[in-house]
């Protein structure tokens, strides 16, 4: 056996080695969580007080749903045979300003969630659909998420910058695409990153200069915040690893054992049963409907490329309730193009 395959095996059974000691001497930090904004109505009997509304006409009836700005598959209602569904998902919560000018101009400051340090500032309203934005880095002890606030009137917090829960990084605008003074709101979003290689990716798949490096939405997986503030209030300790284990699994993809997955390496809670990663000629990731990577396993079956082994049966095409990532029906699918640009990028080096 020649030195290059000791090696890699080597190197392959610390990292296993270092999973094993991150999962069970980790010390997590609190989460500290704040609200962004002086808007505390999340807490309240009436959500459409939280909630800024989307402009919609469905079957020729306008309507102002908040639950447009909720998170989740919340926009683009159709009708089917099982009801009204809705195909567009929304990363992140819009949040209604509270406080406006004799102009109707938003005054309402918008503050850091926790602890960080701001990674990026898009201050460039027309660079980005978020408008002007911000994004912040938080460390609790299991991976880098990221704060993404957009839509921003005004940015006060340079890239560099150390914040503390509720520190003032901007003032809630209206910046952005699609978006005017009388819907004025903050888009909130708490991200995983899905790979460290992302400019590599999206210079092979995109024309366009990449204006945002890591901290273009592409590469940012949202969760869900609302459901975290609610939870965090009944339960102070909860960590995201353990948020994110209770969410939905929609499929599961099997992909080659060509090392471990990149995303892995950033967030190695994802890794399950790792005890029998010895060998394994694949591994098994399971997806949220929205693509947020839940867990990875190792896996004995081969597969020569990416593979769906398993998609929750539904009788509405997969492609609604994956962000096209999959096109099929019932208890079949497979990865459209789109879906397999997203799994090169949780995979890239």
């Amino acid at each position: 056996m020649n030195f290059s395959v000791l090696l890699k095996r080597y190197t392959f059974t610390l990292f296993l080695y270092l999973i094993s000691t991150f999962i069970s001497n980790a010390q997590y930090k609190r989460l500290d969580l704040v609200l962004a904004t002086p808007n505390t109505e999340i807490f309240g009997q009436d959500l459409s007080k939280f909630y800024m509304y989307t402009d919609r006409t469905f079957e020729g009836q306008p309507s102002k749903p908040w639950q447009g700005g909720k998170y989740g598959y919340v926009r683009n209602p159709k009708r089917t045979n099982s009801g009204i569904l809705y195909s567009r998902f929304h990363e992140g919560v819009d949040i209604k300003p509270v406080k406006r000018d004799s102009r109707g101009i938003p005054l309402d400051k918008v503050r850091s969630i926790s602890h960080g340090t701001v990674v990026h500032t898009s201050k460039s309203a027309g660079a980005s659909n978020y408008g002007r934005y911000v994004v912040i880095e938080h460390d609790w002890g299991y991976g880098k998420f990221y704060s993404l606030y957009a839509h921003l009137a005004d940015i006060s917090c340079n890239k560099g910058q150390k914040v503390r829960p509720g520190t003032s990084i901007g003032i809630l605008g209206y910046t952005g695409d699609g978006i005017n003074k009388t819907r004025a709101h903050l888009h909130l979003e708490l991200n995983l990153m899905l790979s460290k290689s992302f400019e590599k990716w999206y210079k092979k798949n995109y024309v366009a200069p990449n204006r945002h490096s890591l901290f273009n939405g592409i590469n940012l997986a949202g969760i869900d915040i609302a459901q975290l503030y609610n939870e965090y209030r009944r339960n102070p300790v909860i960590t995201l690893p353990e948020f994110i284990s209770k969410v939905e699994t929609y499929w599961k993809l099997l992909v080659p054992n060509n090392g471990i997955p990149l995303i892995m390496k950033s967030y190695p809670w994802l890794g399950s049963k790792m005890d029998k990663a010895n060998g394994n000629p694949s591994w098994e990731i399971s997806m949220s409907p929205s693509g947020i990577p839940l867990k990875i396993e190792p896996n004995m079956k081969k597969v020569t490329s990416p593979t769906i082994s398993w998609v929750k049966f539904s009788a509405t095409p997969h492609a609604w309730n994956t962000r096209s990532r999959l096109t099929g029906t019932k208890d079949k699918a497979r990865l459209t193009a789109s879906g397999q640009r997203f799994v090169q990028l949780l995979l890239w080096k």
